[in-house]
Parts: C-alpha cells; structure tokens; sequence
C-alpha cells in the first residue's frame, strides 16, 4: 500500500493534554507498622513504640499518635496521569478510570476535528484511509516509548467517527494506522500534536 497522490487532511492540537487529572486531590498515605523499618530517618526518632490502629489496619504513629504521612509531596494536589498506553494493561490503572479517560479524550479531540474539519472527509473509490500522529514534546527524565503512545491514535480514530468525519475506525475504512513520531522542543508553547489523515490505495477490491 502506498500513499497516493492527493489531498491530506491535518489536525492539530496545540499544548495538548498530556495527563490526565484523575481527581482534584491525591488522597493522604500513611505509613503502616509493617513498614517501619523503613521508615525516613527524620520519622524515626519520634516514632512510638507501639502501633495505633485506623479501620482494619496499624499504622505508625509518634509519641502523640499521629500517623506519619508517606506521600507528603503529592497529597492533597491533583492526582495526575501521564498518557501511556502501557498502565492499560499492566493494571496500573482501574477499569472505572480508563473508561473515564477514554471518554474525556475523545471529547477533547472531538472539539478539535470538528473545528478543523468542517465535513466529513470524502470517501474515494478503490482508496481507504491511513492516519499518523507526530509528537512535539519537550523531552524529560523518563518518557514513555513512543509505542506506547499508540493511545493516541486510537483516542483519535475514536473521535473521527464520533464526530462523523469517517464512517467508521474499522477496516472497511482504515486499514494504516499506528506510525508515531518524537519531535523534541524547547518551550512549553511549542507542544502540539499533528495528527493526518491521507488516502491509501486498497489492495482489496
């Protein structure tokens, strides 16, 4: 299959969503009896010599019973997860959350197809369609490989059809999808995402 000669369609999403806010606040955790042993150094010195007990579980606690909080940096600001196909299926994530995310960005990219295709894109004889993504992101400590980002496309493809610019996501009408692109920049500003559409002849007839 090679890409033909004709018209491609873009998307573009500027400063795209690159997480996902799971909820407004990362609940407190605290640090229970079992793991006391390693517990920081600065929780040690006032840690009592019992444990105190909270629901079902014991928990460490210092000579005036308070319990000492593991997640200090992150509790109580926004639970936030980072876009990576590879935590939906790992188990990282709930099944409740990642029906919620899919649904959140497909909602997301809706908004942009519809502005920036304002009909549905022709079907043409003899040909399907073929979608890619380029990523321009500023590169940080740990990325996910860029296979993993496959959820984008499929977010996408999702909302193309949603919004009624392709009939469907199936192989009757896409059959390429699935080349992803690093693209590294320097500024916040700079961080889109371009997302084509272009036709493909079909070796099927």
């Amino acid at each position: 299959m090679k890409n033909t000669k004709g018209t491609e369609f873009q998307v573009i999403i500027p400063k795209w969503e690159s997480k996902y806010e799971k909820s407004k606040k990362t609940m407190a955790k605290y640090w229970l009896w079992k793991d006391r042993s390693k517990l920081p150094k600065k929780y040690l010195e006032n840690l009592a010599s019992k444990s105190r007990k909270y629901g079902v579980k014991f928990y460490c606690v210092d000579k005036s019973g308070n319990r000492f909080l593991k997640n200090s940096k992150k509790a109580g600001t926004p639970n936030t997860w980072t876009l990576n196909g590879q935590d939906l299926y790992n188990g990282v994530m709930h099944h409740t959350v990642r029906t919620k995310m899919a649904k959140y960005y497909h909602a997301y990219f809706k908004r942009f197809i519809i502005s920036q295709l304002p009909s549905r894109i022709p079907i043409i004889l003899g040909h399907k369609f073929g979608i890619s993504c380029d990523i321009y992101e500023i590169k940080r400590g740990i990325m996910p490989d860029v296979s993993n980002m496959w959820l984008l496309e499929k977010f996408f493809e999702d909302a193309l059809q949603e919004a009624g610019r392709i009939p469907d996501d199936n192989p009757d009408y896409v059959i390429e999808s699935g080349r992803k692109r690093y693209h590294w920049v320097e500024k916040e500003d700079e961080r889109h995402l371009i997302f084509t559409i272009y036709y493909l002849k079909d070796d099927v007839q």
